[in-house]
């Protein structure tokens, strides 16, 4: 009597096996921090509209110490979007682009102090790139849902 042995490629019992597990090298989605980035990037976007809008850099209308209070007021959105990404385990790249971001707000404003004004094309430039930014953490988190 025959039995009737199946017998497969190892490679293939192997894919068979691994196509069955799932190992995730990245932090899960979170919606929270997805609607605390947009938040924090509609603070800057204002910022930035407002300024140049209501603003000149004639006749110290541009002085550092007029904003001051809005540099603080997002620098501290930034330092906890910096931390919630931080603390969270696998999450090393979005935590790099939160870090950046915030290098960033804290140069543009220390030069912004130092000059003690702002002119139209540093607004439009420093806009710019923090959108880039805040756009680079959106889809990396966003990349985060299955």
């Amino acid at each position: 009597m025959k039995t009737l042995c199946l017998k497969l490629p190892l490679p293939l019992i192997i894919l068979l096996l691994l196509s069955s597990c799932r190992i995730h090298l990245v932090a899960p989605y979170s919606a929270a921090l997805s609607a605390r980035i947009d938040s924090t990037y509609t603070m800057v976007d204002r910022f930035y509209l407002q300024m140049l809008e209501k603003t000149t850099d004639s006749a110290e209308g541009r002085a550092y110490s007029k904003f001051t209070d809005d540099y603080i007021n997002i620098e501290v959105e930034l330092n906890s979007l910096y931390m919630q990404n931080r603390i969270r385990p696998l999450n090393k790249n979005s935590t790099r682009i939160a870090q950046i971001a915030l290098q960033k707000w804290i140069d543009y404003k220390e030069e912004h102090k130092k000059r003690k004004t702002i002119s139209d094309a540093a607004i439009r430039l420093n806009r710019r790139y923090m959108a880039d930014l805040f756009y680079t953490m959106r889809v990396a988190e966003e990349a985060k849902q299955e």
